[in-house]
């Protein structure tokens, strides 16, 4: 799928896969597929939040030069590092040797244990901000929900929210990024049923607190920056 503006000046970059039979080697995902969603924020700074799977690497840096340089790329915003969100940081390190990785104590601790990765790495606290320019974004950890690593991501200006695998699901995407393009939005809902069951259930308690935490936050846009689920408005 095409680059999307999901509104001005940020993109939804992400990459479908329909080769894996698979999620995890568990789940069967041969007839739905799956999408790794990831996003730019086009500012004075330049922000990426999180990648994709690393055999979808050289799908995901074309869809990042569509809209922007490799080498202008001041931040990748890590919000979970699962391989199917981070498998592509090893060969974004490599072509953007300036961007800094940003994530929490944990995403420090594991982006050494995974990647060898240990320069340029900004660990942030919940609830601290990062400017961009005229846009600024906002932290909130949400551990284990569903790795202690985890957390979300504010964009206060349009009020997005970039919420991990909360509200992760099943699916490729079909041609639209918003609920309300979906022509199948049953299969999606079922598809994220299933998700949540076999892979969030045990941390339910987890995600409630992550959902408390951020119901006084006035939100306009609900994104998955991991596997796959539509746009929510």
């Amino acid at each position: 799928m095409p680059v999307v503006e999901i509104k001005p000046d940020i993109y939804w970059i992400g990459v479908n896969d329909r080769t894996t039979d698979l999620f995890e080697n568990m789940w069967p995902i041969t007839r739905e597929g799956v999408a790794y969603n990831a996003y730019l924020i086009k500012d004075q700074k330049k922000a990426i939040i999180d990648s994709a799977k690393s055999l979808k690497t050289n799908e995901f840096l074309n869809q990042i030069q569509e809209i922007a340089d490799l080498s202008d790329i001041d931040y990748l915003i890590i919000n979970h590092m699962e391989p199917d969100h981070s498998g592509a940081l090893h060969s974004l390190k490599q072509m953007a040797p300036q961007i800094t990785f940003v994530g929490t104590q944990k995403t420090r601790e594991e982006l050494a244990a995974f990647y060898s990765i240990t320069d340029n790495v900004k660990v942030v606290n919940d609830g601290e901000m990062l400017p961009l320019g005229r846009r600024e974004v906002r932290f909130v950890t949400t551990p284990m929900v569903h790795w202690p690593e985890t957390m979300m991501t504010y964009e206060t200006a349009d009020r997005i929210l970039f919420s991990g695998d909360a509200f992760g699901g099943f699916g490729a995407h079909r041609g639209g990024i918003f609920d309300d393009e979906c022509t199948d939005i049953d299969e999606y809902v079922k598809e994220t049923l299933r998700y949540f069951t076999n892979i969030m259930a045990k941390f339910s308690a987890m995600v409630l607190k992550a959902i408390d935490k951020v119901s006084d936050t006035p939100i306009k846009i609900v994104r998955q920056p991991g596997i796959h689920g539509p746009t929510f408005t």
